[in-house]
């Protein structure tokens, strides 16, 4: 994303060339016992040191006062204070044999124990923690006190983030500067997202959530600051072209779902191959090769057992089909049309367009004829008025059935074109031989 790559880049460039003797304060040391340290950095009258021993292998780490009394046990690594809590992973290695991260006070005591793959300081009082959720690593936000603020579903997410198919890498002596990545098509994927502060100013304009893109992926996060969904998704719809109702349409793999354009919650999990823009409050969504309807908040309206369905209309109808049979249900599921019908159109004007044995028809929402199926050629009331056709002839229809003649059938003026581009092949032809044949005689007499 945005400033990604070069934090990447830069990121393996430091795990591989990192030298422990750059990181020490080379300023001179007011006080004495400083000296028996490798390095150290101060906060405000506490002091974070290190003893390295062997570089990137064996190293010690304590917070002391200003006097040099040890204010925690040996730690492997200590990070900067902010928000008046530093990062600190212990010598004891999780289960995993990698760090575990926590947070620590100016005292030395532990405010957030050291549950944590991964973590980072606190910005305006909050941070991002990582950590295993079944097979996946998950990521959660967590206040000073270490409160949960919000925590990514990554369940809805079963086919990333995996914990077999990560890399855990930390800089030389600096465990608490570690990131876990994922490589997909030598894209590197992060679960945590640092943006330039360009971007940073963009997100924190928006209205409600920022979408954002990183190698074909799509990843969601509010204005402040909070990534909502992670970078997962294989497509949006921001312009609402089939979404509506408060939920936005997201797609994960081949299924879609749908999510809370405000919070970025994903409402309906990822379970549909197909979706149509709401109607009437109502979604048309497929399932197991059939179209149901549920609600904008999941909720199944109408069970799965259509093969084609058409948005709710004014009228309270949609056109539905079962088995090549068409008909019309109502917003609670019930059939208002019987589906006996070659095709049936949606309802406009109070009036759908039917076919059966190959003729066209139009009926009511009681499903009286207005006119008898009677046409060859026939287009739905989009307007007041429709067109129609039978033997060969056009006419426009009212709303009533009443017929006005409007010309011949455009079936019926393909066939007068081909009749006179016929005729007109064969004169010119007959011109032609009639033509050279004189030039021809006229040749023979000189």
């Amino acid at each position: 994303m945005f400033s990604l790559a070069a934090r990447c880049f830069a990121f393996l460039f430091f795990v591989l060339n990192f030298n422990p003797s750059s990181a020490q304060n080379n300023a001179e040391n007011p006080r004495p016992w400083l000296q028996a340290y490798t390095e150290h950095r101060e906060y405000d009258g506490v002091y974070v040191v290190k003893k390295v021993a062997v570089p990137c292998r064996t190293y010690e780490t304590f917070l002391t006062d200003q006097n040099g009394n040890k204010l925690t046990p040996a730690l492997r690594d200590i990070g900067d204070f902010s928000d008046g809590l530093a990062e600190f992973v212990p010598m004891e290695l999780g289960p995993d044999g990698k760090g575990l991260h926590g947070f620590i006070d100016r005292q030395g005591k532990v405010v957030v124990p050291p549950v944590y793959a991964g973590t980072d300081k606190f910005v305006d009082g909050k941070t991002w923690v990582i950590y295993p959720v079944g097979k996946q690593f998950g990521l959660s936000y967590i206040d000073t006190k270490g409160n949960t603020l919000y925590k990514i579903p990554i369940r809805h997410y079963k086919n990333d983030f995996l914990i077999a198919a990560a890399e855990q890498n930390h800089i030389c002596n600096r465990d608490t500067r570690e990131d876990i990545i994922w490589w997909k098509n030598r894209d590197m994927f992060i679960l945590n997202w640092n943006f330039s502060k360009f971007n940073v100013r963009e997100i924190k304009k928006s209205q409600h959530i920022y979408h954002f893109n990183f190698g074909g992926k799509y990843g969601i996060i509010d204005k402040n600051m909070i990534l909502r969904v992670p970078v997962a998704l294989d497509d949006i719809d921001p312009t609402y072209k089939f979404s509506g109702q408060g939920m936005e349409r997201v797609q994960y793999g081949d299924k879609f779902g749908y999510i809370s354009p405000y919070t970025g919650d994903l409402i309906v999990p990822f379970e549909y191959t197909d979706t149509r823009k709401p109607t009437a409050g109502l979604f048309w969504v497929k399932k197991n090769n059939k179209w149901g309807c549920i609600d904008k908040t999941g909720k199944v309206r109408i069970n799965f057992l259509y093969d084609e369905a058409t948005g709710f209309t004014s009228e309270d109808r949609s056109a539905v089909a079962i088995n090549g049979k068409f008909g019309h249900i109502d917003k609670k599921g019930r059939i208002r049309t019987p589906l006996k019908y070659d095709f049936a159109s949606y309802y406009n004007h109070g009036i759908s367009m039917v076919r059966i044995e190959d003729k066209y028809g139009y009926i009511d929402t009681t499903g009286k004829y207005i006119v008898e199926p009677i046409y060859d050629e026939a287009l739905p009331f989009d307007e007041t008025t429709t067109t129609a056709e039978r033997t060969w002839l056009r006419y426009e229809l009212a709303m009533d059935g009443e017929e006005t003649f409007v010309g011949f059938s455009y079936k019926l003026n393909a066939v007068f074109i081909l009749i006179a581009l016929l005729i007109f092949i064969r004169i010119n032809s007959y011109l032609f031989k009639r033509f050279e044949g004189k030039k021809l005689f006229a040749r023979f007499k000189k």
